[in-house]
């Protein structure tokens, strides 16, 4: 694929970010303007913040045509990213976060692997170097290591972050995927159902940072969800898990 054709459409969900969603857009604008076609900020007619909805709309009017706000249909992070996907224009897909525990500078790394590995997963990976957690609660970094290590050899792939949700995408792969979870688990369901397809990855190293704004809806004890879904996966056919 050309560069010229290679365009991204990137998924931020809102809730109660502000300035962190600003600059997401401000850091990716600067950096690679030229690859993004849209992004698709999914909010919550309910949940998501006045204030937020202001911030969304002042940028709609800076950014204008490039920003597409969608108002998710199903419930959870998984409603809001089912909603982004059935959106998707471009040949490619960024899944990320708008609170910057996904670092907006690692987008043109992405950006640039995709477009030399067009038909590949590009995904961050938080454990390619040291210290590369600020802010991470010590017991859940523990807990993560040991699910990252248990899964990555179920599953029989040298892939060491199945769980940090910022990637990019095929598009025309991601829409394929039979999405069960609503929950935040959807974000390892969308790693390791192109794992079962046997789907090739390239990882770039990435940093996360705890956010500065908002509240996380991801408590500790939801993230023993995961376990069910990866074993739910890795016990399903093929044919069942896309569309």
């Amino acid at each position: 694929m050309r560069e010229k054709s290679h365009k991204f459409d990137v998924f931020l969900p809102v809730m109660d970010e502000t300035i962190s969603l600003i600059r997401t857009i401000r850091i990716i604008e600067n950096d690679c303007s030229k690859h993004i076609s849209k992004y698709l900020i999914v909010v919550s007619k309910k949940l998501t913040t006045s204030d937020s909805k202001n911030v969304i709309k002042l940028l709609k009017k800076k950014y204008k045509k490039k920003i597409l706000v969608i108002v998710q249909k199903e419930k959870f992070i998984g409603g809001a990213l089912k909603s982004a996907i059935k959106n998707i224009k471009s040949s490619h897909f960024i899944l990320m976060a708008s609170d910057l525990e996904t670092n907006p500078k690692d987008v043109k790394k992405l950006i640039k692997q995709s477009i030399r590995n067009p038909s590949k997963i590009i995904t961050a990976n938080r454990w390619l170097l040291k210290n590369s957690f600020f802010g991470y609660n010590i017991i859940k970094l523990l807990f993560n290591k040991i699910f990252q290590l248990f899964f990555s050899t179920l599953f029989f792939v040298k892939l060491s972050d199945l769980t940090f949700a910022f990637r990019v995408y095929p598009s025309n792969l991601i829409k394929k995927f039979n999405l069960k979870e609503m929950k935040h688990p959807i974000l390892l369901e969308t790693l390791l159902i192109p794992i079962k397809l046997e789907v090739q990855f390239i990882e770039i190293s990435s940093k996360w940072r705890s956010r500065k704004e908002g509240k996380s809806n991801n408590t500790f004890i939801k993230n023993f969800l995961y376990v069910y879904t990866g074993f739910r996966i890795f016990f399903s056919q093929r044919e069942m898990l896309i569309k």
